[in-house]
């Protein structure tokens, strides 16, 4: 297990490797906001040079966990890591006022809200198939799109172009991810429960979460936890398109040249370690140009979600979305492809001038665009 007390002493004492590349510090332009600063405070309250306040706890949750930090330092050491073990049980009386007002709700089988019964009759049109992947809406996209696009619908219409067989929950539970990731590991914990073993009773045997927060979830929260998943195969959403596109061999209807950017959303990217395939699905569409952002792949900005920083802190998730967009916007591109849903919501509900940006589509989206 990590040495938590002497990680945050080794972060507290560097030479600041990771700033530059800290999505909240390039958001909002304070030194306070790095890593480094954060972890130095995280130290100085281990050793009772700081009294635990609200105000200083405050700065446990100005980081979306996005794990860009971990990648850049040369030793390996994760600051989030740091702030994620800080978060851990905290007293209610310390939690920031806004983290407080929302506990209730993060912490429920429903945080975004109950999805529309035209959305419940929707997924209610799948037929479960024990053999085939189950889909994994999320809480987030069952709840609607930031632009009431209808995101379900699309998928299942994707689907049925790539002759997909697959399953989805018509009551899904929640992975548990943001009270998880956010300290409340008890309700964290207790969602956890109930989506597995709704999994392992309905005898699941692969399952694609459409969120990359939520197969983050299932891929490090989980085993953290001690969930069990017993045999069921974690499926990522590009690696699961790609594979249905190279066995359908699917026509697309791509006329001109359409220069395309993509972002690496951190729980694909540095937690799943998917960078090249949603790349091959965008190269295998004939008049795509793929033009790479100023910062990609392990390095790319987190979009402001953040697995709860939304809900803590909207206004350094508006600067990352903002931020964010313009990096897409500087490569020319017409259209910004992310790989998650969610980023293409926080950055659509959150970015000042959506004319001035390229499109935001999330691969799904796109996809169901390209192929007649």
């Amino acid at each position: 297990m990590t040495d938590i007390v002497e990680m945050t002493r080794l972060c507290s004492v560097c030479y600041k490797m990771c700033r530059d590349v800290c999505s909240v510090a390039g958001a909002t332009r304070h030194e306070a906001d790095s890593p480094h600063n954060r972890a130095f405070i995280a130290y100085e309250v281990m050793h009772g040079k700081r009294e635990l306040t609200p105000e200083i706890v405050d700065y446990f949750y100005r980081c979306s966990l996005c794990k860009a930090c971990r990648e850049a330092c040369e030793p390996g050491h994760d600051a989030g890591e740091v702030l994620f073990a800080a978060r851990k049980d905290l007293d209610d009386n310390l939690l920031p006022e806004t983290l407080r007002s929302v506990k209730e709700k993060i912490s429920s089988p429903k945080p975004y809200g109950e999805e529309s019964e035209a959305i419940r009759k929707l997924i209610g049109t799948v037929k479960p198939d024990g053999d085939a992947p189950l889909l994994l809406f999320g809480q987030k996209m069952r709840a609607g799109s930031a632009d009431g696009i209808d995101q379900i619908g699309r998928v299942l219409s994707l689907m049925k172009k790539l002759g997909a067989s697959f399953s989805a929950f018509e009551d899904e539970p929640a992975t548990g991810q943001l009270p998880y990731f956010l300290g409340f590991t008890g309700a964290g914990k207790k969602r956890a429960e109930e989506l597995a073993e709704q999994m392992r009773s309905a005898k699941v045997k692969s399952v694609v979460p459409l969120s990359a927060d939520d197969f983050r979830m299932l891929k490090v929260g989980y085993p953290a936890l001690g969930i069990e998943t017993g045999s069921i195969e974690l499926i990522s959403l590009p690696e699961y398109l790609l594979s249905l596109i190279v066995k359908k061999k699917p026509r697309f209807n791509n006329d001109g040249n359409i220069a395309v950017t993509y972002h690496d959303s951190c729980g694909l990217g540095r937690e799943g370690r998917i960078f090249e395939q949603p790349r091959e699905i965008l190269r295998m569409i004939p008049g795509v140009n793929l033009t790479e952002m100023a910062l990609t792949k392990d390095q790319a900005p987190c979009c402001g979600y953040g697995v709860g920083l939304s809900f803590t802190h909207p206004e350094i998730t508006k600067a990352m979305a903002n931020r964010l967009a313009e990096l897409g916007k500087n490569t020319g591109a017409a259209i910004m492809v992310t790989g998650c849903p969610t980023c293409r919501d926080t950055i659509l509900e959150n970015i000042d001038d959506r004319s001035t940006v390229p499109e935001i589509l999330d691969i799904i989206l796109f996809l169901d665009r390209m192929i007649p």
